[in-house]
């Protein structure tokens, strides 16, 4: 019996997907950091630049981290795209977002040092022009606002949606949920922002989670283009009931006969 394993021969993988880059993500991160995980931060270039902030309808002010703040925070993790200025995109013409998107995309690599991959939408609104503007500038995915509320992985890597988003009271449920389930290449991504846990009050709640993820042996941290490249790579492998063919640039792992077994780029096991 063959059965698809993620790197190092994990059965699941968690991620956290938050956006706008603000002031408690310095928080957020170093809570990360604490438990080895991993989270993946999108970003607007152009409200870093201007420290850009606001009043929340309780009152508190959220603000945008500064580009001097943000660049050594993210070490270690994924930085994507949110578009440049965070606009509401129903009323954008194709050459407006084409600008958010690129420009956003462009202005980060530079910052960063890094090739930008990922892009997450801002509010809710979604369209097949934005996808394609979305493709027409090299971005790899697309993670929209709505959630799967599965531990299934995503088929269309620009429709990619979180498992969930805070904030959702306890996530004690889901969470034995996941910790028991046996489906294949099981993912939980939880989805949000960090000024909510401020807001919700939910900074030992999301404590709570990261040890109970980080206490389990069979569950790897990774980032989105992370999980998503490597998924991508798992479909490009031929598996039949002798013989497991990894046609990518990267190793895949399985379980073959009960062992977890590495499977190098192009590389054909023949069992």
């Amino acid at each position: 019996m063959i059965r698809k394993l993620y790197p190092g021969g994990k059965k699941k993988v968690f991620n956290v997907t938050f956006d706008d880059g603000v002031l408690q993500d310095v928080r957020f991160v170093n809570l990360l950091n604490k438990y080895n995980l991993k989270g993946t931060f999108n970003l607007n270039f152009g409200l870093m630049e201007s420290e850009y902030e606001w009043t929340h309808k309780n009152g508190s002010v959220v603000k945008r981290l500064s580009k001097d703040k943000a660049v050594p925070l993210y070490q270690g993790h994924e930085v994507a795209s949110h578009t440049l200025t965070h606009p509401y995109m129903d009323n954008l013409s194709e050459a407006e977002i084409l600008y958010e998107l690129q420009t956003d995309k462009d202005k980060l690599e530079r910052l960063f040092g890094r090739t930008i991959k990922g892009f997450a939408v801002p509010f809710h609104y979604y369209s097949e022009l934005i996808e394609n503007c979305v493709k027409k500038c090299g971005f790899t995915y697309a993670r929209i606002s709505e959630e799967s509320r599965s531990f299934t992985p995503q088929k269309d890597c620009f429709k990619w949606k979180a498992t969930l988003f805070h904030p959702h009271g306890s996530f004690d449920d889901i969470i034995q949920r996941f910790i028991k389930t046996d489906e294949e290449l099981a993912l939980l991504q939880v989805g949000g922002h960090s000024y909510d846990l401020d807001v919700e009050n939910m900074w030992d709640i999301f404590e709570s989670l990261f040890i109970k993820i980080s206490s389990q042996n069979d569950i790897l941290p990774m980032t989105t283009i992370e999980i998503v490249e490597y998924l991508q790579a798992m479909d490009k492998a031929e598996i039949t009931e002798n013989r497991v063919k990894n046609n990518s640039d990267i190793s895949l792992w399985f379980l073959i006969d009960g062992l977890a077994r590495e499977v190098k780029p192009k590389e054909t096991v023949i069992l």
